[in-house]
């Protein structure tokens, strides 16, 4: 069996999209920002008694993913950053070839197979990175254990390895980088200014964090170029994603 068998050949990525580069990037800041307008909502409908929230934080002050109040708002930002990309990627009836969906799609297990690449190729560097910076390798993932330990873990699963590589790469390797690619920047410009705009996302996270996210982004890139497939990248992120909460479950310290 070969070991992409429906893959396109090499550099099949082709942009194709209605949206001009500036009304791109504000249609993925737009969807970005939404998590923090529904948090708003949330804060809002507490002070005014509509609901009852759960102020449990983390040893480090943030909010702690074992609230299902916390969780919920999570999975309500991510369902509504992704209904704003497929809306818009909708426009002139143009969604499946701006976010990358038409067949051949790449098969799952190749998917998969990008997603454990990356992973070995980027692991290493990342924790090169936080040992040079002197940064607790674990720093930037433990406020996840709190809700992987808890009755909740399903949702912090849901919300990590589903819904986040979904509406992620909808956005930044399907709807903002077709734009970019289709304008004068070309694939691997326009590749490297969609991952520093997905690093941004990430703001709070320490310098080798940051850094670890941008290459993992530029990984994606490439996984996209090579195949064509939403599918690829959205499962190679969720393989990562899968990975990275396995091993804070099992080795990030509780204290």
């Amino acid at each position: 069996m070969p070991a992409v068998a429906d893959d396109r050949p090499r550099a099949a990525y082709r942009a194709e999209t209605p949206w001009g580069p500036s009304a791109a990037i504000a249609v993925a800041v737009l969807a970005s920002l939404a998590p923090m307008a529904v948090a708003l909502l949330a804060i809002l409908a507490e002070d005014a008694s509509l609901v009852t929230g759960d102020a449990r934080t983390t040893p480090g002050g943030i909010p702690s993913l074992a609230s299902p109040f916390m969780l919920a708002q999570m999975i309500a930002g991510q369902f509504l950053s992704l209904a704003i990309v497929w809306v818009a990627a909708g426009w002139k009836g143009a969604r499946i070839p701006t976010l990358r969906l038409a067949p051949p799609q790449t098969g799952w297990l190749t998917a998969v197979g990008y997603g454990a690449l990356l992973i070995v190729l980027i692991g290493p560097i990342e924790i090169l990175l936080y040992r040079l910076a002197e940064v607790p390798l674990f720093s930037d993932g433990r406020w996840i254990l709190d809700g992987l330990k808890s009755p909740y873990w399903w949702a912090v699963i849901l919300a990590a390895v589903v819904l986040a590589p979904l509406w992620e790469e909808i956005t930044f390797r399907g709807f903002l980088l077709s734009a970019l690619a289709k304008s004068r920047l070309g694939y691997w410009p326009a590749a490297i200014l969609s991952s520093g705009l997905w690093t941004v996302l990430h703001v709070g996270y320490s310098g080798p964090g940051l850094a670890s996210v941008f290459l993992a982004g530029v990984g994606m890139s490439w996984i996209m170029w090579r195949t064509g497939s939403m599918r690829a990248v959205v499962v190679a992120h969720a393989v990562i994603n899968a990975f990275a909460l396995t091993v804070i479950f099992l080795f990030a310290p509780t204290n």
